[in-house]
């Protein structure tokens, strides 16, 4: 039986509901829609009790609701996250005379007329998988988020829309892999790609969906063909 998890609430909620509204410039990081007065705040790690900043994304409910379907990746939405910590945010609802960084800079040096220099940091933003786990390779990656977001159409079929936790097959992968709560599938390590793949299918072949359509129905891509269409 599958451990539920239970939510707690995010400590000092309306002053980090702040910090990542001003992180997002005030619109969806999907889909710039702006009335954040309904925008939600995203657990990335789909554990609603680690409450780090850093785990933490404000969305509007539509873009919301493609992540816990499946429609919108956790590496996208990770790589997302990344992106607007670290990467300069310009855009028409402030001065046009300013620039607003959500991350640090250092080196930061103010002229006349309004111009900002910046000097180049010594040191590059670490990325968010080191080398050597799935995560770093962007298509491994997305591979394992288009498997994942098979089972989870497949698995709707059997129990509907409002029966399904999107978040529980996540959940189910890190235990069978014993990754830590705060990590997420993608800091599986690379040489166990083949293994992930191979049990995230057999889940998929096991359906009630893959059991109706037949053994003749192809219910997902290969990573061979996947890297063909995608490249």
């Amino acid at each position: 039986m599958e451990e539920k998890k239970v939510r707690k609430r995010i400590p000092k909620e309306n002053k980090v509901r702040a910090e990542l509204q001003k992180e997002i410039n005030s619109s969806c990081p999907f889909c710039s829609n702006d009335d954040v007065g309904h925008f939600e705040i995203h657990h990335i790690d789909e554990n609603p009790s680690n409450n780090e900043i850093m785990n933490l994304i404000l969305l509007c409910p539509v873009c919301h609701s493609k992540i816990t379907k499946g429609d919108i990746s956790n590496f996208e939405v990770l790589k997302r996250k990344f992106e607007l910590v670290t990467t300069p945010v310009n855009t028409d609802k402030q001065d046009k005379n300013s620039i607003n960084f959500n991350g640090k800079v250092g080196n930061a040096i103010i002229g006349d007329n309004n111009n900002v220099t910046i000097k180049k940091p010594g040191k590059t933003p670490k990325a968010k998988y080191p080398e050597g786990c799935i995560g770093f390779d962007s298509t491994k990656a997305n591979y394992i988020g288009h498997l994942i977001k098979r089972y989870n159409e497949y698995k709707e079929f059997e129990v509907g829309k409002n029966g399904m936790n999107y978040g529980a097959f996540g959940a189910v992968l890190k235990r069978e892999f014993k990754i830590a709560p705060t990590r997420t599938i993608y800091n599986v390590p690379i040489g166990r790609f083949e293994e992930l793949s191979f049990y995230i299918q057999g889940r998929i072949d096991k359906t009630k969906l893959a059991r109706v359509k037949g053994g003749e129905h192809k219910n997902y891509s290969t990573f061979e063909e996947y890297k063909s269409d995608v490249g």
